[in-house]
């Protein structure tokens, strides 16, 4: 569904979709890229991080965790994302596209991505 404004307030201006410049795997076959959203109804931001298949034109999203930033690929199938962690800390998770909800881990030390 569609929303359309009848006049461009500032709330209807800041409550557009913004989505942040896109980041391509090495083969150009993907794009990644996040979409933040604010809501006055709601006083509350949202934000997604997304991957776009450029053959089909689909975008699928990775995650919509609170605070995740700044993807990255491993690879072409591997993304990192930075999330908050305790005290002001920061977490970086690492997974692959198809499945990062699930299976996504928080390396402790050393980050090993097996070749496909």
């Amino acid at each position: 569904m569609t929303v359309r404004a009848t006049k461009f307030t500032p709330e209807v201006l800041l409550s557009v979709p913004r989505r942040s410049a896109g980041v391509p795997n090495s083969d150009g076959s993907r794009v990644l890229y996040t979409i933040s959203t604010y809501s006055f109804a709601e006083h509350s931001k949202t934000s997604e991080i997304r991957v776009l298949d450029i053959a089909t034109q689909r975008s699928t999203l990775i995650t919509d965790s609170d605070g995740a930033s700044e993807p990255n690929w491993l690879g072409d199938d591997h993304v990192l994302i930075l999330t908050p962690g305790d005290k002001g800390s920061t977490k970086v998770k690492v997974g692959q596209v198809e499945n990062f909800k699930k299976r996504s881990v928080i390396p402790n030390r050393s980050l090993y991505i097996p070749s496909t």
